[in-house]
């Protein structure tokens, strides 16, 4: 029961077997969407072509579609000898019969070839009929040889796309590109998952909300800033936040609290009383409504305090993720542990923050038990190389050193330590703004 969480034994899970054990949730059910709703989400289902695109040979640019071998120098003109032009051809509106021998067809970019075209001409190499309107010239090159060539300025048929062609599959984050390949085939929806409902409780009577700083003066209490920073974090992830809510070191308001959240989320994160105080009674709390724990404590710094398990609500068994109350220590746990278990409940195959390799332009080190991100800036290099700096002094209570961050520098566990000029992995934070110029 609650009482012996004072007593019960830590976990010490290496931080591959809690990343293991965190991505065991099961994806969300999947649900059919309009394109226009499944921007963000993961395919659930593999999707494949039903049509080839373009149908047949399209021209790449406005201009005249010829044969090559119509196109001859006429006298020294720097021109070729006139081409009667036989129609025009435009998106939407194709040529109705084949190019009769010895002229030229008006093409518009995107335009099917009348049959028996083999080269489009670009509108710029010609005399735009100028000299004689339905009769086109075609520029040659100096010394009169002609600069035409077959397949010039087209595309062929199904290069972008054929019948039958998969163009996503299971896991697939659905981004802007990925719905243009989808809608230009005509497909009106997919079956995604749904982005994970999360419920955030934000633990602690010494906190008050951000933007009071009167209430900070006695220096008794502290703002909340996990309120306002988690959400974006949880979306970036491709989670849906619910409005976070801070609640009181109550044993049994947090109780109520754990079992509203659980009927309301997909996902519960908490903050606070993670370790083993007799102030820190979110375990004490979880214990009281049937909480199943999987695991407390990981090898990890900052944020080894951090606790998973299933709370059960009606027949779904729903993840709770209990991050430290420490701001850093948190936001370094739900970056790490937090976002491949999201990711995975909202089936996406990609589940971890993307990784650059840098070079350390320090020493970097910690705790050779542990598995230790430190946060630090990167510095461009040229030719696709990284510096890494820390960012500020790394107490996991100096909010500072990650909001200056850039990435995470990983030492896995047993390393200890990364000499200046050697290498190492960084977890690349998610940004929410615009580079400058490069």
């Amino acid at each position: 029961m609650a009482a012996d969480f004072e007593t019960r034994p830590a976990d010490w899970l290496t931080f591959p077997n809690a990343v293991a054990r965190v991505r065991s949730v099961a994806p969300l059910p999947a649900v059919s969407l309009p394109l226009s709703e499944a921007l963000g989400l993961a395919v659930a289902r593999e999707v494949r072509s039903t049509v080839t695109l373009p149908t047949g040979p399209t021209s790449h640019m406005d201009g005249y579609a010829v044969r090559t071998a119509d196109v001859v120098l006429s006298g020294d003109s720097g021109f070729s000898a006139p081409l009667p032009v036989a129609g025009t051809s435009r998106p939407g509106h194709p040529p109705t019969r084949p190019l009769p021998p010895g002229s030229a067809a008006r093409v518009m970019t995107g335009g099917l070839l009348p049959e028996g075209a083999d080269t489009v001409v670009p509108v710029e190499k010609t005399d735009r009929e100028g000299e004689s309107p339905g009769r086109v010239r075609i520029a040659l090159a100096p010394g009169g040889e002609s600069a035409v060539r077959p397949g010039a300025h087209i595309r062929p048929a199904g290069e972008e796309v054929e019948t039958g062609e998969r163009l996503a599959a299971p896991g697939d984050t659905v981004t802007p590109p990925l719905l243009a390949l989808v809608a230009v085939t005509g497909t009106p929806s997919l079956l995604v998952h749904p982005a994970p409902r999360v419920a955030i409780l934000v633990t602690g009577d010494e906190l008050v909300a951000a933007g009071d700083p009167g209430a900070l003066a006695g220096g008794t209490r502290r703002a909340d800033v996990l309120s306002p920073t988690l959400p974006p974090f949880v979306r970036a992830a491709g989670g849906a936040p619910l409005s976070p809510v801070r609640v009181q070191d109550d044993r049994s308001t947090l109780g109520k609290a754990l079992l509203d959240a659980a009927t309301a989320a997909d996902f519960v994160i908490t903050t606070g009383g993670a370790s083993m105080g007799e102030a820190d009674l979110v375990k004490s709390a979880l214990d009281d409504v049937g909480f199943e724990l999987d695991f407390w404590r990981v090898r990890m710094r900052p944020g080894s305090p951090v606790s998973f398990g299933r709370l059960r609500d009606g027949g779904r068994r729903v993840p709770v993720l209990g991050l430290p109350g420490n701001p850093v220590s948190a936001m370094v746990t739900f970056l790490t542990l937090g976002v491949p278990a999201l990711r995975t409940l909202g089936g996406h195959a990609r589940a971890h923050l993307p990784t650059v390799r840098a070079a350390a332009r320090e020493r970097l080190g910690g705790p050779p038990d542990l598995r230790v991100y430190l946060r630090v800036t990167l510095e461009a290099e040229g030719d696709g190389r990284w510096g890494a700096r820390l960012s500020a002094p790394q107490g996991s209570g100096a909010i500072r050193n990650l909001a200056l961050a850039d990435g995470l520098a990983v030492l896995a566990e047993g390393v200890g330590e990364i000499a200046e000029g050697e290498g190492v992995p960084v977890l690349l934070l998610p940004r929410f703004g615009w580079a400058e110029n490069s």
